[in-house]
This record gives structure tokens, sequence and C-alpha cells, in this order.
């Protein structure tokens, strides 16, 4: 027979679901379980079953119950290889094996776990961790939480779970997995923003995985956090990391030697088009090439690339509000969050980058038109910023929502770097563009879509800015210019037959009314 706690109460008897009957039968059983093989008193299971005022029956209706889990789990003193529920003064005893409760389980292999961490045995702790952690199928005793019985022993056993998610995420950092568990950080990182540990190791993934701007982002990020919500500066661990990323720090690097890097120029366009570098056309718009036409061999698997390109970089910090910290309602925000920036940098001619947690970028730099690149982007983070608010084609609403994010669009060189066994319409961006990007992003208000002067200037004949000396945090794009019933066509005619309509004459409307 097996007992589970770590989501709803469940009693399986050879595979068997068992009925347990009404909340007073499962919470006496789950309350004993957890102090397994140990005498629990009647008075500490009748405060755990009546929280507030116990009833005058309480006692009697107890002792029904435990006659009643006897009979459901066949656990009568004298049965032979299952658990035992026995009278012991001053209260009741539960007689089970260890190995036949997921809790007690899960404890051991924590302990271990943790043990070979310290003794730097990081591929057994990683294999030990993951086990004890797949145990967990929810919140524990979620059904008893749901009828209102909460004991002090269930956060206790929360924070444990993140103590082992830590625990294994630095294994696995130390095995050189960063690319394997970045996601997986993302999600919980941000489920989880006052724990600082699981803070640094998102900074130490990112940044062995080649993202160093969005390392600092993160750091950036929960440091704001800190300070609003807390008032508290971030840990001197996590500033001393923050100053290592800065400098480049040999400490940081993985354990396992990183693949080179081969720069390679950039195409000829008087070049002829060689087998090896022809593409369809999807790819030529939204794929690799559109950010660089770079296809003029093909790569091995086992082969980074970086390439150096001039590009309009749009970078999107998308607000996780009210999704709680439940970690698959943040994960599941973030897949909508980047569905959002990729289908609206396709729909411009651009491509989707990496995404750093609610952090999401996409780049402009198509050979074909490269002289629009600043306006295409500016349009397509004028669309991404209307979608995360909610407003569609219809009127905005007044004011940024809870929803708005912060945009920020700069011009300028950037690296390129393409990971092997990584999608290439997806590089991740490195440089002088992202730097001036990641500044300007961090002051960004909310609801508004910055840009730097040089994007300011190459766009201006499509965009309209707001007149006033340069801000320090950037130009503020406030509308698309002309094209009238553009609006009108997107709604009638789907979401592209409005750009093959005439342009009326020139008039300067809302930038949601146009995207």
């Amino acid at each position: 027979m097996d007992f589970h706690l770590l989501g709803p109460l469940e009693v399986l008897d050879d595979g068997a679901p068992v009925p347990l009957g009404g909340v007073i039968k499962r919470g006496a059983l789950a309350h004993l379980l957890i102090h397994a093989n140990s005498v629990v008193a009647t008075s500490r299971l009748l405060a755990a079953l009546w929280p507030g005022d116990t009833p005058l029956t309480a006692r009697k209706m107890l002792q029904n119950a435990v006659r009643d889990l006897r009979r459901a789990l066949s656990c009568e003193p004298g049965s032979e290889d299952r658990a035992v529920l026995v009278t012991d003064a001053p209260g009741y005893r539960l007689r089970v094996d260890p190995d036949a409760v997921d809790l007690l389980r899960f404890r051991r292999a924590v302990e271990r776990g943790h043990a070979e961490v310290a003794a730097g045995s990081y591929e057994s702790a990683a294999r030990v961790l993951r086990e004890a952690l797949g145990l967990w199928r929810g919140p524990a005793l979620a059904d008893l939480v749901e009828d209102g019985l909460v004991w002090p022993e269930l956060a206790a056993w929360e924070n444990s779970r993140l103590n082992a998610l830590e625990d294994l995420f630095e294994a696995e950092l130390a095995c050189g997995r960063h690319h394997a568990v970045l996601g997986e950080l993302q999600a919980v990182a941000a489920a989880e923003p006052t724990r600082e540990r699981l803070s640094c190791q998102l900074m130490l993934a990112l940044y062995r995985c080649g993202r160093q701007t969005e390392a600092l982002a993160a750091y950036r990020h929960r440091r704001v956090e800190l300070v609003e919500r807390y008032g508290l500066e971030p840990t001197r661990e996590m500033q001393k990391l923050e100053r290592a990323i800065l400098a480049h720090a040999p400490e940081l690097d993985p354990p396992s030697p990183p693949a080179l890097v081969d720069v390679t120029p950039l195409p000829r366009t008087d070049l002829p088009r060689t087998d090896t570098a022809r593409e369809t056309p999807a790819q030529s718009r939204a794929g690799l090439t559109a950010v660089g036409g770079r296809a003029t061999r093909p790569r091995r698997l086992n082969e980074s690339t970086v390439e150096h390109k001039r590009i309009s970089l749009v970078w999107v910090r998308h607000a996780l509000e009210g999704h709680g910290h439940d970690p698959s309602s943040v994960q599941e925000a973030l897949r909508e969050a980047e569905r959002v920036v990729r289908e609206e940098a396709a729909r411009f001619g651009g491509t989707m980058a990496h995404a750093a947690g609610p952090v999401l970028s996409a780049l402009f730099g198509h050979p074909e038109t490269g002289e629009d690149d600043a306006a295409r982007a500016v349009r397509a983070a004028f669309a991404m910023r209307d979608r995360f608010a909610g407003r569609g084609a219809g009127p905005a609403p007044m004011g940024p929502g809870p929803a708005c994010p912060h945009v920020a669009v700069v011009t300028g060189d950037a690296y390129l770097l393409f990971r092997p066994g990584e999608p290439d319409t997806a590089p991740r961006v490195m440089g002088e563009a992202a730097d001036r990007c990641f500044r300007m992003l961090a002051l960004a208000p909310r609801g508004q879509v910055r840009v730097c002067e040089v994007t300011r200037r190459a766009s201006e004949p499509d965009i309209a800015y707001r007149v006033g000396p340069e801000p320090p945090d950037g130009w503020e794009a406030v509308q698309v210019r002309g094209q009238r019933h553009a609006a009108e066509g997107r709604r009638t005619a789907g979401p592209r037959d409005w750009t093959a309509r005439p342009a009326p004459e020139p008039e300067e409307i809302p930038a949601h009314a146009v995207l």
C-alpha cells in the first residue's frame, strides 16, 4: 500500500485507489502520516481537524474516523505487511514502512542530494534530486487545503521543495547543462522573486548561454523588485555576481570548454548565390537571412558562428502581474508573450531573438529592405505593445494598464551569435546596440515606445515623435503617420489586406488605430 501526500491525498493498494471518505477521515489519516511511526496526541489531532472552535462531539467523530480508516485500509492491529493504526496513549500511532510514504522518500532523497552537492558529486546529486522532485504531483495535500485544513507543515514542505530545486540547478550548472535547465530556471525564478539564490543561478545560466545582456537585465529587474517591494538591496553575493558578469570573470565559465567560435565575414551581395546559400522565400524574409543574409555556406552541427550586422532591435519587457506564484501559470504567460512577439515581428518582416523570462526581443535587418528597418521595427513595437494591452483593433484604453509592457527600439551595430543545435531563426544578440537597448528599456515608462536618436532619424518619415529636446530615456514614438483607413481595412479584410490599400492624404492618427 502506498501513501501519497505530495499532491492530493491518495492511497493506492496494488495500484488501485482506496476510497477514504470525508474530510475528517482524510484529515486524520494525513496528519498521522505526517508524523508516521510516532504517537500523535488526541488533542493535537482535534486541533488539526478543527482549527477554530472544536465541537462537543469532536472526540467521538475522531474515534469513528479512526475505526473507518482501519476498515478502509485493512490496517487492524495484527495485520501483516500493511500499515497498522494502533491506539497508543495519549493518542494514536500509524506504523508504516517509510518507503510507502512519498513524503518520507522525498525527505531522504533530498538529504542525500544535498550532501552530494556539498561533496561535489554533481552528476549523482542531479539524478537523485530529479527523482525526488518527480514525486510531487501538485501542491501538497491540495484537496485538504481546499477544504480549509492548512497546517504549518505544508509551508515547510514547499520550502524544502524549493531548496531541492536550487540544489538541482546548482548541480546541473556544475555539470555544464546550462542550456538544458535555462527554461525551467526562468519559470521558477519568475514565480519565486524573493529567492535570490534562484536569481543568481538564472543570471549564471544566461551568461553561460552567451546572453550577458539578458543576465544583467535579470539582475536589474530583481533589484528593482526588491527595492520597490521591500526596500532592500540585493545580497552581496548577487552584487558580486553582477560585477563578475560585467568583467567576464573566468570563474563564471562553464566547466567544459565551449565550442570554438567561427567569425565569418558578411556575404558579398555582388557574388552569385550558390546552392548551399539558396533558401525559400519564407526563410529569406523571417528566417536566418532576415537578420543578415547569412547563408553563404552550411554550418556544421558542432560549430558556433558570430556575425556583425547593423540591425534595428526591439526589446519588450512583459509585466507578469496577476499570475501569482504558480510556475505553470507564469510559464503559460511567458509562452503567450513569446507568441505575440514572434507573430508581430514576422508580420513586419523581422524575426524573434532569444527570450530571457519576461524580456523578449525581435530583430530587423533584412538585406533587401534594410532602408526601412527602423520604421518597421517601431511599427512592430506599437503592435506588440497594443496586443499586450489588449487593444487590438478597437479603441485604446486611457493610460497604461497593468498588462502594458516597457518597450525600447535601438538601431546600431550588433553581434549575432548562432549556437550549434539551436534554431538559426533565433540568434543571441550582443554588442553596442544590445547594451543601449538594455539601458533604454530600464528607463522606459510602461506603455510607451521609446527609441534612440538613430532610430528616430531613420523612421521619422513614417513615425511621429513627441516634440521637445532629446530626453535621457529616448524619444517617445506616439503614432504612425498617414493611412486613415488602415484600421478599417484590418477589421474588414484581415490582418494583411490593409497594407495594399492606396494611401490617403497624410494625416497623423494614433498608432493603435493603424496597427
